[in-house]
Formats: C-alpha cells, structure tokens, sequence
C-alpha cells in the first residue's frame, strides 16, 4: 500500500498550462519583510508544483465550487441563526 503524502501550501503562486497539463505552483509562507515604502511585504516561496490533465483540474475546479457553496450554505444558515433571537426581542417589543 502506497503511502500518502500531504502537502501544504498556503497559497498558488501561479498556474499555467501547456502541452494539455495544468501546471499549479504551491506556495509556503517564506518570510515577512518590509517594501521600499516600509509597509509589510510577505514573501511565499514555490515548494511544489502540481500537475493535472485538464480533464482532472476541471473535476478538481468543480469540486472546489462546490466546497465554496457548502461553505456559503454554513455562512447564511450561521447568520440567519444570529439575527433570529434579534427579530424575536424586536417582535417582543413592539
């Protein structure tokens, strides 16, 4: 049994494609400097790059939307719940 290996990164620095590959650049923190104007600059540096087929970063594309609905969902039913006891005190008061 092949092991699996996890990977983090904290950002995609870039993502291209060429020859039918999608080529996706992963990203980890590397260091927190100051530009020339002296405002904070993070730095990333490239750990990995993964490669797909096409076919595969569509399907992996879908999913991820399909992540950000689900996530959405949670959002509005978690301030639906918040402002629910505010509309009943506003009912109770009028």
């Amino acid at each position: 049994m092949t092991k699996k290996q996890v990977v983090f990164a904290d950002r995609l620095t870039n993502v291209s494609v060429h020859n039918g590959l999608v080529r996706i650049d992963l990203a980890s923190f590397a260091n927190a400097t100051q530009d020339k104007d002296g405002k904070p600059a993070i730095q990333f540096e490239v750990t990995h790059q993964l490669v797909m087929p096409l076919d595969g970063f569509a399907a992996a594309v879908s999913a991820q939307e399909n992540v950000l609905k689900e996530l959405a969902a949670m959002e509005q039913r978690r301030r639906d719940a918040a402002a629910a006891p505010k509309a009943e005190a506003t009912k109770a008061a009028n």
